[in-house]
């Protein structure tokens, strides 16, 4: 428990210091802001996936409840 604290507060530092190195440098944060616009999905996409995460998670609780054995 204490070490993955630990791991943690490490990984959100570096969040925290990768923003801050993002939001200081304008070229960088126009990039960055274009590689989000660039990688947004349809709405048609959108509707695809949560439709299959709908199917998976359908399809499990199907198998756990209904097919599997004790």
């Amino acid at each position: 428990m204490f070490r993955s604290r630990w791991t943690l507060l490490v990984l959100v530092a570096i969040l925290g210091i990768a923003a801050i190195y993002v939001s200081s440098n304008p070229e960088m944060a126009s990039r960055y802001a274009q590689a989000q616009r660039d990688a947004a999905l349809s709405a048609d996409t959108k509707q695809t996936v949560m439709l299959l995460i709908a199917l998976a998670v359908g399809g499990y609780l199907a198998w756990f409840f209904l097919i599997r054995k004790d």
